[in-house]
């Protein structure tokens, strides 16, 4: 197993983990605010944190598999060799994009580090780690398929992984 493969397999547990999280704090919330009378002052807060991770995390799992809404309208009816300028444009773009999250995002980490949550007077920083980490690793994928790309093996960055293996 390669290094990317166990990067893969930890990122995937992480996304399961926090949906599986993120639910439980919701309808904990629910039941408490409801059926208790009780509502819990912090659940809200760590329930939009932990969607804020999931959505990084797994915006990177979509990227491998293909998964991110693409509108082809227009370039299907493209000549073959304009379809492929298209994505490479794409590709670039994309990493172009996610490099910059990566950097900033450092630098957002480390500044948010002053402040704290209202709920869970938790370090910010926290939160804002979501942004290089999840850009990291949604730059990775996208290295990975630009590099299958370049090859020739496949067409497009919404190539499914299915495809893209065949």
């Amino acid at each position: 197993m390669t290094v990317i493969n166990i990067i893969r397999k930890i990122n995937e547990a992480a996304v399961i983990i926090v949906l599986a999280l993120l639910s439980t704090f919701v309808v904990a919330q629910v039941v408490c605010r409801y059926a208790l009378g009780a509502p819990l002052t912090w659940s809200e807060e760590l329930a939009r944190y932990m969607q804020i991770w999931m959505v990084m995390l797994g915006s990177a799992v979509m990227m491998r598999k293909g998964g991110h809404l693409a509108i082809d309208l227009v370039t299907a009816s493209l000549p073959e060799r304009i379809k492929k300028a298209t994505d490479f444009i794409v590709f670039v773009s994309i990493i172009v994009f996610f490099s910059i999250v990566c950097y900033q995002g450092i630098f957002l980490t480390i500044n948010a580090g002053r402040q704290t949550s209202p709920a869970l007077n938790m370090p910010m920083s926290y939160v804002y780690a979501s942004l290089p980490v999840g850009g990291a690793l949604i730059l990775m994928e996208t290295v990975i398929r630009f590099i299958g790309f370049l090859k020739g093996g496949f067409r497009g960055a919404a190539q499914p992984e299915a495809e893209a293996k065949a």
